[in-house]
C-alpha cells in the first residue's frame, strides 16, 4: 500500500538532503551551493514531498515575470511510479492558477516528458545540445494558466 504523500515548501534545513536526491538522480545534479541560492532567492519556491518524515522529491519554481519556471524537480528512483511528481507539479498549478508554467526536458528523457503531456503541457520549442553530461537537446514546454 503506497503511504500518503506531504507536499509542504522546504526549510533550509533540508537543502542538503536535497542536493543528495539530485546527486542520485541527474548526471548534472544541482549543489548544495545552488539550492541555497535559489532558497534565498524571494522569486523562488523549492516544495518537498515527504513520506514518513523522509524526502522523497522536489520541485524548484522561479516565477519569471507573470509566468512560473520549473527548474528542477526530482524524485527518488525508489518512489518513482507513485504519482509523487505529478503530485508536486499539480500543487504548483494551483497555488500559481493564474501564471503560464514553463520548462526544459531532456529530449530523451521520456518518462518526464509523458508526465507534462498528462498535465496539459505542450511543446513550444526545441534548443540543440543545451544539456551537457551527456550532450544532449532540450525539449520546451508551457502550460497555460488555468484562470
Amino acid at each position: 500500500m503506497m503511504q500518503k504523500i506531504k507536499i509542504q515548501l522546504a526549510i533550509k534545513e533540508q537543502i542538503p538532503k536535497l542536493a543528495e536526491i539530485a546527486e542520485k538522480c541527474f548526471s548534472d545534479p544541482w549543489s548544495e551551493a545552488v539550492f541555497l541560492s535559489s532558497f534565498e532567492n524571494e522569486y523562488t519556491r523549492i516544495y518537498v514531498a515527504m513520506q514518513n518524515e523522509e524526502i522523497c522529491g522536489y520541485l524548484v519554481l522561479q516565477m519569471l515575470g507573470d509566468e512560473q519556471s520549473v527548474d528542477d524537480i526530482a524524485v527518488l528512483p525508489e518512489y518513482r511510479r507513485q504519482g509523487i511528481a505529478e503530485n508536486l507539479l499539480q500543487k504548483a498549478h494551483r497555488e500559481f492558477s493564474s501564471c503560464n508554467f514553463i520548462l526544459e526536458v531532456r529530449e530523451h528523457n521520456t518518462s518526464a516528458i509523458s508526465l507534462y503531456q498528462k498535465l496539459d503541457y505542450k511543446q513550444v520549442g526545441y534548443r540543440k545540445r543545451y544539456y551537457t553530461n551527456p550532450e544532449e537537446g532540450a525539449v520546451l514546454m508551457t502550460k497555460e494558466s488555468i484562470k
